[in-house]
Order: structure tokens, then sequence, then C-alpha cells
């Protein structure tokens, strides 16, 4: 089973490898002899962050529920129209494989890496990125499924992976040990060069706070982040998603998964977020969203656009772009270069997407401290430092200011309108327990939410269940 896992994470790395190191040569110790091997097997392990939604698909999950419509993803539209069970969970699933395919590359790497005989430094170093991204991949997983089963090591045999799903406590304890290390070994640097560093894991562990309702936690965290320095926002609203609009140098990202503006190197085949979000028209942004902003919101002007007959969309210059559908009328541009002619491969309906996927960027930092002083404060504060950071968000917007307090109502617009196609939506809704505001919503035409309490836990798949016996099942499936 080892080489297995190992052929399908190096094949990621090196087009060459597997005809140096075949699989049951590596799995019999031929690799794992220098750094640079060492370098190799965690670009496999980062690799895994590519995998199905949890990469730009993941924008997808808004659709799922009130910010957009799947136009081409019919296993989105099922958990939209309240269709999730275990045998109608193809988008959920996805996300599921791909976090144990990229637990099961740290395991790997963990198991192994020590071969290389490292200097101690040097080494906690790199254990410390395998555990950082291993708790990203459990904690994905937690926050869906509740308690899953737990592997802290590469399974001997087949018969162990199929053992009993963990507690949710327990999982999180999981995390937090690994999160621990991590911050403890990480560079303590500016990230940048897709590489984990130690403000990554605290943004991590901020979430998992924020998820928990551990205020306290959360202020303390977001904090460290903040304070440190080493970020600031962006002046436009471009340059986080988009490459071209100088993402590389962007002074907001705190962690990322990183590409390259090559047809080898984008994000899919097909093209990713600019080809399907935008020239498809496949994910649609709902009116119910629109409404949201005001008239003169810069996010509002700058990652969407209306289309009256809903196949165009013409830019400021005068350029018509030619779409395929967009549904709603409505359209994101969030993270497409629709400035540069030098990406259309050969036209405006092949775009080269390069764009790195943010997973935590300072807004959302600060959107997280001034929750969780809202959440102390019982529905709403006057902290200075809360109103600083949502006021700069809102600044860079061009909308106006909060003045002396901040509502939970006020927080959860702000969060729904900044971190919009972000893949974070389905985990505030979640969080708040908010399902049933969200019930009945428009999506568009005739199609509305719908919404039942049991998506708070999501179903493990029949075709889990089936592998593996001892995996219970999650209420009301």
């Amino acid at each position: 089973m080892g080489a297995i896992l190992l052929l399908s994470l190096f094949t990621a790395c090196d087009e060459d490898f597997l005809e140096k190191y075949p699989p049951q040569q590596i799995a019999a110790g031929e690799f794992w002899k220098s750094e640079s091997d060492v370098q190799m097997g965690i670009a496999g392990c980062y690799a895994r962050l590519e995998g199905s939604y949890i990469t730009w698909h993941r924008s997808y999950f808004d659709a799922a529920l009130d910010n957009g419509w799947a136009q081409h993803y019919g296993a989105i539209r099922n958990m939209q129209s309240g269709t999730l069970d275990p045998t109608n969970a193809g988008a959920a699933n996805s996300l599921y494989s791909a976090c144990y395919q990229g637990i099961s590359s740290c395991n790997i790497f963990l198991r192994n890496f020590p071969n290389a005989g490292l200097s101690d430094a040097v080494a906690k170093g790199y254990e410390a990125e395998a555990r950082f991204l291993r708790a990203l991949f459990y904690f994905e997983l937690v926050q869906r499924w509740g308690g899953v089963v737990i592997y802290k090591e590469v399974p001997s045999n087949i018969d162990d992976l199929k053992i009993p799903k963990s507690s949710a406590e327990e999982v999180y304890n999981f995390i937090e040990e690994d999160l621990s290390f991590a911050v403890a070994n990480l560079k303590d640097d500016v990230y940048s060069s897709g590489h984990a560093v130690k403000s990554s894991a605290l943004a991590l562990q901020a979430r998992i706070a924020l998820f928990r309702g551990q205020w306290d936690k959360v202020i303390s965290l977001t904090d460290a982040i903040i304070s440190s320095g080493k970020y600031s926002l962006a002046e436009d609203l471009k340059s986080p998603f988009v490459k071209n609009a100088g993402q590389l140098e962007c002074p907001e990202i705190i962690f990322s998964i990183k590409y390259n503006q090559t047809k080898e190197g984008r994000q899919s085949s097909d093209g990713g977020q600019e080809v399907e979000f935008f020239r498809w028209g496949g994910l649609a942004p709902t009116k119910d969203l629109f409404d949201e902003y005001e008239s003169q919101d810069q996010r509002l002007l700058k990652w969407y656009y209306y289309s009256p007959d809903k196949v165009t969309f013409t830019r400021e210059d005068g350029f018509t772009f030619q779409t395929e559908f967009v549904a709603t009328n409505y359209g994101l541009i969030k993270f497409a270069s629709i400035w540069d002619p030098s990406l259309y491969i050969p036209s405006e309906r092949d775009i080269l997407t390069g764009n790195d996927i943010v997973l935590f960027r300072l807004t959302d930092i600060y959107l997280m401290y001034a929750e969780a002083q809202v959440e102390k404060g019982g529905g709403t504060t006057s902290d200075g430092r809360a109103l600083q950071y949502v006021n700069e968000i809102r600044d860079r917007a061009d909308v106006p200011q909060f003045t002396s307090s901040i509502s939970r109502a006020d927080l959860r617009k702000e969060r729904r309108m900044e971190l919009a196609f972000e893949g974070l939506r389905y985990f505030d809704v979640v969080r708040w327990r908010i399902g049933s505001e969200i019930d009945g919503k428009l999506v568009h035409s005739e199609i509305h939410v719908d919404w039942d309490d049991k998506f708070y836990l999501w179903p493990f798949s029949q075709s889990e269940m089936d592998i593996n016996e001892s995996l219970e099942q999650n209420p009301n499936y």
C-alpha cells in the first residue's frame, strides 16, 4: 500500500521520478537519502492541496447555499436544493477523499524523511510544514463531518484503515498537537514562497478557534499576526487574487496554493477559475448577494458584473467578452485577469489561469478579531481596534465607516461581502447556525435554497461506509 501511495505522491512532483525510482525501490528505501529528496517529498505534500474542492473548486460551496448558482456542477446544485445523503454526496466525497490523500502523503513523508539524516533544526522545519498541512486537511474534515477517522501513521495493512472514527474533540486535540509543533518550528518570516510560515499556522489556529467559538483565543492569535507587522491590506481589490495584478507581492496574503502561468502549471487543463467562473459562467452570483452591497461599493464594481442578456460582459473600455451563459444575470470576475490580452490563448474564450488560491489573508484575520470582540460583547462592540480593522476594509471598498460600534449583523454582512466565493460561506453558515435564515432564499427563476438542519454535519458517502464497516454514519442520514 505504501508503494501505491508513494506513486501518487511523487507523480505531481517530477515527471522523471518514476523512471528513476520505480515504486518498489521507493518502498525499499532507495529514496529519502538527501535533503533534495526531502524537498521533493514535502513538495508532494503541498501538491495535495491542489485536490478537488480544497483548491479553487472550494468557491463552488458558496453556491451550495445563497451566494451563487453552479451552472455545471450538479453535485453542488443538489446540495443547494436539499439533496445531500450517503448516495448523493459527490462534491462532499470529493473533498473527503482529497483530504485523506493529503493526510496519507503527510504521513508517508513524516515516516520516511528522518532517513535523510538532516540536522535537528532543519528536520524540525520540514516536520513542521508536514504537520501544518496535515492539520489543515483534518480541519477541512472535522468542520464538515465532526468526528472522523484519525490516521496518525501510515497503516501497515489494509485492515488498519478500517477503524472507527474518533470524536470531534479527539480530532481537534490531534490538530492542536500538530499546530503547536508547527508554530514552534516554522520560520517566522513573511509568507511568500508557498511554504507555510509561523503566521500561516497561527491563522489556521485562529480559524479553528473561530469555528469553535473560543473568542479569547481568536483575539490572542489574530493579535499575534497583526502586531507582527508582517502584513498589511493591499491598496487595491485585485492583487490578492490575480497574479498579473500584483499577487506575488501582495502584502495581505498569509497562505496560498501556488500555481504557474503556463499551460502545464495552471489551475487545471481547462483553465480553472477564470475559464469556469467567468468564461463559462459556471459560478454565477445571486441577486441576494448583490443586494448586500451598497451601489458605490468597489467590491461590487471590481468583483462582479451585470449582464442583461446573460451571455456578454462589456469591460469599462468597451471591450466585450462573450460568455456562455450567466443564469442569474450576474457574473463573477473577482478572480479574473480581464485586462491582460497576453493571457488569452488564443482568445478571451480560453484564459491562461495561473493565479494562486488564497486560503488565509489579512482581511479575514481582521474580521476574525472583530467578530470575537462582538461576541465577547454580547452582540456588539465598540472596541477601537475592531472598528479600525473593519473600517480599513470598508475604506478600501469606498463605503462609509462604522463610527461608534459594530453589531453582529454588521460583522456577518461584512464577512459575506468581503469573503464571497473564497470558500468560507458554508463555514460561516454552519458555525453561526443560520441555516433557517437562508432556507427558501431565491437563487434564480423558480429555484430556492432548501436547507435541512441535518446539513450542519455532512454524511459519509455510502462507498466509504462500504469500505470501512467500522465507520458510524452521522445522525439523520
